[in-house]
């Protein structure tokens, strides 16, 4: 049987035999919405009043907006927003548009006019969100699992925050989308770092977990800082609109989840011997990538094998030392120094990453396919390397017998597949 999956901008080919196929767990057909729907989900919101009734002419807004690392198509959302702020009169000089970074790389010039529009970025104030510089942060205060909020000091200084994002399924939060482009999204390093400890220290694969403690938490918070606006997408497979929420970040986020869900949870009968699982469309770097290794444990036995096949563009991505935190040998005993202080953001943070994917890999074996990640760092990290899919399949045989089951997904950055047995 000839199966295709993505592979960043290109596709690979490769064959299994028709027996050994359990599924190929693809999206749910869709069909994208017109512009109109768009004008109608920001005009007639969820939860809450219009747009136009939270601003006036001289109000301060900030608009926080997912970065290079995400597919939402900014440039088509984007001026829905900006047409009825200056319907209300709100000048463009009164609006600030923030990438709201979490904790990974500033956006350059040009990835910003790509992810906007060149109209756009040279007629908005746009910039990067802070979460290193101390002197540009603002604490807010300290959650009950003792997580120290503190927030760009231009999202706290606005007098309206709209946040623009997507809903899909998400390894730490559950679901991308609604408060987290606030929270973690504008926040502090530490911050950013200890609310991926607290999701590492649930001990549990929260990959499309609609309603989880991660997220029961954050939203807590959001809601003493404030978020009066979002607008979230939900995308097919090639990056179209499938629908649109907006209005309130609790209630419309969760009509955004069962939009998503329409689309990317696939209920399946029986768990496989193996899974293969491309990255598509988290392909940037193997910090995103690793989404698609937590969707595929959800349909793996216990003592399967996951084959993750990905181009990692950019490497490991912004945390060198995530590899070596997956390879590490007592991620209990690190988590627990973590929790004391003794050890800094930028270790926190690839620590509770590396322990989210932990809950994979004690399920089953990781095999890797990246051109862009040297198999010196894959072996050192306790995962297995290996130069393409049919090496990958051999071992899989080897492993599993003749007779191994194999789901394929290849659209595993999104795709959340549930047991139903």
């Amino acid at each position: 049987m000839l199966i295709t999956i993505p592979y960043g901008t290109k596709h690979i080919s490769f064959n299994i035999p028709e027996t050994n196929v359990a599924e190929v767990l693809l999206p749910n057909p869709s069909v994208p919405k017109v512009p109109p729907a768009i004008f109608q989900a920001i005009r007639y919101p969820i939860g809450t009043a219009p747009l136009s009734s939270l601003v006036n002419p001289r109000s301060k807004v900030v608009i926080l907006c997912e970065d290079i690392t995400r597919p939402t198509p900014l440039d088509i959302l984007l001026p829905y927003i900006l047409d009825e702020l200056q319907t209300v009169g709100v000048s463009k000089e009164n609006i600030l548009i923030i990438f709201a970074l979490g904790s990974h790389r500033p956006m350059t010039s040009e990835e910003m006019r790509a992810k906007l529009g060149s109209d756009i970025y040279e007629n908005y104030q746009v910039v990067n969100s802070e979460f290193r510089d101390p002197s540009k942060l603002v604490y807010v205060g300290t959650t009950e699992s003792g997580v120290d909020i503190y927030i760009d000091k231009r999202v706290i200084q606005a007098d309206v925050k709209i946040g623009i994002g997507s809903v899909f399924p998400h390894p730490a939060a559950g679901y991308t989308g609604g408060a987290k482009i606030l929270y973690p999204g504008v926040a502090g390093e530490m911050t950013v770092a200890q609310f991926h400890l607290s999701a590492a220290l649930v001990d549990k694969n929260l990959f499309g977990e609609a309603e989880n403690p991660v997220r029961k938490e954050m939203e807590t918070w959001v809601d003493r800082v404030g978020l009066d606006f979002v607008v979230n997408a939900i995308l097919t497979p090639t990056g179209e609109i499938y629908q649109v929420v907006a209005g309130h970040y609790v209630e419309a986020h969760r009509q955004g989840i069962r939009f998503c869900q329409e689309l990317y949870t696939i209920k399946v009968q029986d768990l496989a011997d193996a899974v293969i699982v491309s990255s598509f469309p988290a392909d940037l770097d193997f910090w995103q990538a690793g989404k698609a290794i937590m969707a595929a444990e959800k349909v793996v036995k216990t003592g399967g094998t996951i084959v993750l096949v990905s181009p990692c563009y950019e490497g490991v991505g912004p945390h060198a030392s995530f590899l070596r935190f997956c390879g590490a040998k007592d991620l209990k005993g690190l988590l627990t120094l973590a929790q004391k202080g003794g050890l800094t953001p930028e270790e926190i943070l690839p620590l509770s990453v590396a322990t989210i994917m932990h809950y994979a890999r004690r399920r089953a074996e990781i095999i890797i396919i990246s051109d862009g990640l040297k198999n010196i760092d894959i072996e050192e990290a306790g995962f297995k390397s290996c130069r393409n899919i049919n090496d990958a399949l051999e071992y899989v045989f080897l492993v599993h017998g003749k007779n191994a089951k194999i789901y394929v997904m290849p659209y595993g950055g999104h795709t959340c597949p549930i047991l139903t047995k």
